[in-house]
């Protein structure tokens, strides 16, 4: 169980690497992150904060859309459009 939690929060934590890391490309191309931060924003309470658990579970419904084959896993560019607006989400 502990096993599958660090596989998640690592996923997670490369999702977020990636993302940080490809910002001005993105942003570069016009609308790149704005879908993303519309749903991050929805998610936000009162006080502008968003749980993990929402969260994660944001990620991990967009991962399992783009994985189409359910092989647990996806190419860096699949989970660089998770970031842009070409998810269909």
């Amino acid at each position: 169980m502990q096993l599958i939690k660090a596989t998640k929060m690592f996923a997670v934590g490369t999702m977020l690497s990636l993302a940080a890391i490809s910002t001005p490309t993105l942003a570069a191309d016009g609308d790149g992150m704005q879908s993303f931060m519309r749903e991050i924003s929805t998610m936000a309470n009162k006080d502008g904060m968003v749980s993990k658990k929402d969260f994660l579970a944001m990620m991990e419904k967009k991962f399992d859309a783009m994985d189409k084959a359910k092989k647990g896993m996806l190419s860096t560019a699949d989970i660089m459009r998770i970031f842009s607006d070409k998810t269909g989400q």
